[in-house]
């Protein structure tokens, strides 16, 4: 079995195991499983994903920004690659934003 495949049957075991906890705790009837889609069909693993409410569509901010990095030159974009492998230890861009939450 591939990874991906292999993760995927993971993840839906445990939304499961949460989704029975939590009706058990809320006294709600369990509802039936989501059925697995082919993990050989991109679209049909994104498809489900989405309905599982793991993942989203893009926001228009974000599809122009991947607009504005797809239009770099190749140079540019493994320039700011490189840039970014070689950055300074620092804090955690997690650890900042907390702090700046405080």
């Amino acid at each position: 079995m591939r990874s991906v495949e292999r993760e995927l049957l993971e993840l839906r075991t445990r939304v499961e195991r949460l989704e029975e906890r939590l009706n058990r705790l809320a006294g709600a009837e369990p509802e039936a499983a989501p059925s697995l889609p082919d993990p050989s069909d991109p679209a049909q693993i994104r498809a489900w994903l989405k309905a599982q409410g793991i993942i989203r569509d893009p926001t228009p901010e974000e599809l122009r920004l991947a607009a504005e990095w797809e239009a770099l030159p190749e140079e540019e974009k493994e320039a700011i690659r490189r840039e970014l492998d070689h950055l300074p230890p620092g804090p955690l861009a997690s650890d900042i934003i907390i702090e700046n939450r405080r």
